[in-house]
């Protein structure tokens, strides 16, 4: 089991629509995957949950108030979630710092998933820091804006504390650059950017934006789910290739 954070200090890049969407493309490969929504707006809950439903949250398994067995649901083959909680707002940490790791470490339930994706919330709270002491990699999206750019350093400034002081473990597994729009020359300037300054973690392949992510939004749908075959679709797809790739290079 593998355990990957979802972040960029910087909000509206699409983490929760590229977490989602990673974590159907790696349910249809087969991988049992488990999405949790570390994020107290709980965009990725209600993305992936069209009706409320009666269970446990993540904010409840934090307070040690729930199972991981009554906070996970199944919403689809090989794909599972655990719901997000605007209470996440008042987590404060109780004993150590790794308490969703042991969690989601804890018995025999989990044994049989190949990968957690942690959606997070933008700002370093204390949600966020649980989940990145929790997790083996950190999958950084961006998007193709001077302010995503800028945000990026910090981001990875915060993950080198986060390293040395609680989860020596932690690696940056890469850089997805999400809502491109190639026929802008400053998105062309920055993607070059980017690459000129994080070199081999910038991914090779990346996503860009049309009315497919509006649409499977709105219909609470992933790309995939949608009636017609989009090219965010094709990338997201060749994304979750080179993913998978880079787990295995990077075990």
């Amino acid at each position: 089991m593998k355990i990957i954070s979802v972040a960029n200090r910087k909000g509206g890049v699409g983490k929760t629509v590229i977490s989602a969407n990673l974590g159907h493309e790696l349910a249809r490969r087969g991988f049992v995957t488990l999405l949790i929504d570390l994020d107290p707006q709980c965009d990725l809950t209600k993305y992936c949950l069209p009706e409320s439903v009666d269970c446990g949250d993540v904010f409840k398994l934090l307070q040690k108030k729930s199972s991981i067995e009554s906070c996970c649901l199944e919403i689809g083959d090989n794909l599972f979630l655990i719901p997000g909680s605007k209470d996440l707002n008042h987590f404060t940490f109780q004993g150590s710092k790794t308490v969703l790791k042991r969690l989601l470490s804890a018995g025999d339930y989990l044994s049989d998933v190949d990968f957690i994706i942690l959606d997070h919330p933008p700002a370093l709270s204390n949600p966020s820091i649980a989940g990145f002491a929790a997790s083996d990699k950190v999958l950084v999206v961006s998007d193709a804006e001077t302010f995503g750019v800028d945000n990026l350093s910090d981001l990875l400034d915060d993950l080198g504390q986060i390293q040395r002081s609680t989860n020596p473990d932690l690696r940056v597994l890469g850089i997805i650059i999400n809502k491109l729009d190639n026929r802008r020359i400053l998105a062309k300037n920055i993607v070059k950017a980017l690459r000129d300054n994080f070199r081999d973690a910038v991914f090779s392949n990346y996503v860009s934006y049309n009315t497919a992510f509006p649409w499977a939004i709105h219909r609470k749908v992933s790309l995939r789910d949608l009636s017609w075959y989009s090219t965010p679709l094709r990338q997201l797809s060749q994304v979750t290739d080179e993913f998978l790739q880079r787990m295995e290079e990077n075990k």
